[in-house]
């Protein structure tokens, strides 16, 4: 893989309270150079674009090595797993930290490291449920970057025109999307029904909606729950006032599809906000906007944060463009691009919601944000558990047979240590 500087030149942010986005005096002024791997979104490219203002207020050298994302995951395992410590600082999600830090060892603590350096991240401005999110034993390992949630998507004509509001309930949820799907030339909903993780995080959200867990209390799986049957059920009905084709959706194809007019309701990771922003690709601008998926259950959190390799050979430099890259001056300048920030002190700004009404649906939703898991074995149950979810919604299993199958598979994968 071919690693290169980013050359971009530097786009302007505003200051802010909470962060300084100039790294902290630590113990020594951090030097050298560092490698930063990641995947390419609309909200990671407009802080690639700011790199070299960092650059140039540290010295500090940073090479980014922008991959695909599939590609990026397996990067870092085989790095953390060989302990080489090719990338200082790279994509970390919750769900990864089981493997990252549980099987491999593989994360830096940033608090503790953070704390010996002297440097200050202003934790106090990330809600309590997000660090949550990032930590494992105690110790947060990422820090927050993209606040991507699960987000109740709609076309605010199409509800005006019908009179209706969005659900607060499932039930309603269901309603809505009945009431409003008139094909061909608009659908009541869509899902993302692609094997892997679209399905995996759309199904996710019923399931705690409909009350269910992943896990019994002792530990075991419990993916064939009544709870867990009637949250794919609940999908199914949805794809019946889907476009066809809906269930081999990913998370783009669902955003491009709502985007295009083509739906009044749908649920969105909140990295998608670029996609409907885009006057040039999106038909919705003036006529969309977020509410918290329905009910008071947790709603699906698939967030990143910057996490530090252990095995870095230059981890106070890696430190410095983690705080930079996470302070409240450089977040707050990716809030017009759409970007879902983490920090409480941006979500409630008053003045930012009134001009990007989406802050306040996205702050609401922060209080309920989770990490589906942090097992050793997601990747694992995530194939296997999405096979047989899209099975069922393309009619080839039914939601019992489908779910008993899954959850026959999980605790294989327990048992024999992640393998089937």
């Amino acid at each position: 893989m071919l690693t290169v500087a980013v050359i971009a030149a530097g786009c302007g942010g505003s200051s802010a309270s909470s962060s300084s986005a100039s790294p902290s005096a630590g113990t020594a002024k951090p030097t050298g150079s560092i490698t930063f791997l990641v995947s390419s979104t609309p909200t990671v490219d407009n802080l690639l674009k700011q790199i070299p203002r960092f650059e140039q207020q540290t010295g500090i050298k940073v090479n980014v090595a922008d991959i695909d994302y599939d590609v990026m995951t397996q990067k870092e395992t085989l790095d953390l797993r060989s302990r080489t410590g090719q990338y200082d600082v790279f994509w970390v999600e919750g769900t990864f930290l089981g493997r990252y830090v549980g099987q491999l060892g593989g994360l830096e603590p940033l608090d503790t490291y953070a704390a010996s350096q002297g440097v200050d991240l202003g934790l106090n401005d990330f809600p309590a449920r997000l660090k949550a999110n990032f930590s494992m034993n105690g110790h947060l390992y990422a820090m927050p970057f993209e606040n991507t949630m699960m987000m109740q998507a709609y076309r605010t004509d199409l509800y005006a025109k019908a009179g209706l509001r969005p659900a607060t309930t499932l039930s309603g949820y269901l309603s809505n999307v009945a009431a409003l799907n008139k094909p061909p030339k608009v659908y009541g909903t869509e899902i993302m029904g692609q094997r892997g993780e679209p399905v995996f995080y759309e199904w996710i959200n019923w399931l705690w909606g409909e009350g269910g867990q992943l896990f019994d209390s002792s530990g075991g799986p419990a993916i064939d729950s009544p709870q867990a049957i009637k949250a794919l059920q609940d999908l199914i009905k949805l794809s019946k006032s889907a476009p066809a084709g809906t269930v081999s959706y990913g998370w783009d194809e669902a955003a491009t599809a709502f985007a295009q007019g083509n739906v009044s309701t749908a649920v969105l990771f909140s990295d998608q906000t670029p996609s409907l922003l885009d006057a040039s690709s999106s038909k919705v601008v003036k006529v969309w906007s977020y509410e918290p998926f329905p009910g008071t259950a947790p709603t699906a959190f698939g967030g990143y944060g910057w996490g530090m390799n252990a095995f870095s050979k230059n981890k106070p430099a890696a430190l410095a463009f983690i705080q930079w890259a996470t302070s409240s001056q450089v977040l707050r300048s990716l809030v017009p691009g759409g970007s879902s920030p983490p920090r409480t002190s941006i979500q409630n700004d008053v003045a930012l919601q009134a001009k990007y009404p989406w802050l306040r649906a996205e702050a609401a939703a922060s209080q309920r944000a989770q990490v589906p898991t942090s097992s050793p074995y997601y990747f694992q149950f995530v194939d296997t558990l999405s096979s047989d979810l899209n099975s069922a919604l393309t009619g080839g299993m039914s939601p019992q047979a489908a779910l008993a199958d899954a959850q026959k598979k999980w605790k294989q994968i327990i048992s024999t240590g992640g393998s089937l």
